[in-house]
């Protein structure tokens, strides 16, 4: 089972049909391809950074002395890319405007965009699963979790 982070475009309703999923796990194809896959999702400046250090590592592999660091530096290219690179799409999406409306765990995109659909309901999200910011600044005061958002992972932040 996997976490899709769900992001609502900029103005739209929630939930939409429209709204995109970024699978939070490991890519194969950005493994396998980094560059190629930074730039189908529109992730300029890393695939531009991915390019230079590939050509670097390229240089690198061509001095026998320099085989194996500049394999390195390939591998941990792709590496980084494969493990990082979703996060990196959902990064670049919230700076342009989409934001995040939910987190749901699902076995592919279809299920995940349904139980988020049934979660927020025809009437947007409820309080319970979308707090605003008063209510949370009030959970940090009186030091009461009351909801995901006031926890790191799975260790609830009390504040005094």
């Amino acid at each position: 089972m996997s976490s899709y982070l769900v992001f609502a475009g900029p103005g739209a309703a929630v939930p939409d049909e429209r709204s995109k999923l970024v699978a939070d796990k490991f890519s194969v194809l950005a493994f396998a391809f980094p560059v190629i896959w930074l730039l189908f999702n529109r992730l300029w400046f890393e695939a531009v950074i991915a390019f230079v250090l590939y050509v670097a590592s390229t240089i690198m592999m061509s001095d026998a002395a320099w085989f194996w660091p500049g394999l390195a530096l390939g591998f941990a290219i792709s590496l980084v890319t494969a493990l990082e690179g979703r996060n990196w799409r959902g990064a670049a999406l919230t700076r342009r405007g989409w934001r995040l409306v939910d987190l749901v765990e699902a076995d592919d995109a279809d299920t995940a965009f349904e139980i988020h659909a049934r979660r927020v309901g025809a009437d947007g999200p409820t309080a319970a699963s979308k707090p605003g910011p008063a209510a949370r600044q009030a959970a940090m005061r009186t030091g009461v979790v009351r909801n995901d958002t006031d926890a790191i992972g799975l260790v609830p932040v009390e504040r005094s």
